[in-house]
């Protein structure tokens, strides 16, 4: 079963009140992107989305994981827009176990 509701496409820019673009934090792009199927502590499993704090997956492999899909999980490299932003996330799964 696949997850079609997994955030927007990363596109959208936040600016503060004089315009200066807003970097979301590796917590934002969770919350937007993952949270719908994992849960805000990775520990929901929507649609067969697994337990993060349960992953012994290295950082390399959660990394291709989240560019590339897998099952159910779409690829969201799109979705978070740039490596940075991957990278960011890759490094927040691994501190929720």
């Amino acid at each position: 079963m696949a997850c079609f509701s997994c955030g927007s496409n990363g596109t959208v820019e936040k600016t503060n009140e004089n315009g200066i673009v807003i970097q979301p934090t590796a917590q934002d792009l969770y919350s937007e992107h993952c949270s719908i199927c994992h849960g805000s502590d990775g520990k929901l499993g929507a649609a067969g989305a697994k337990d993060l704090t349960q992953s012994k997956l290295s950082s390399v492999e959660i990394q291709n994981l989240i560019e590339k899909g897998k099952n159910g999980m779409p690829p969201m490299k799109e979705f978070l827009g740039s490596k940075k932003n991957i990278t960011a996330v890759t490094e927040y799964v691994l501190r929720m176990r």
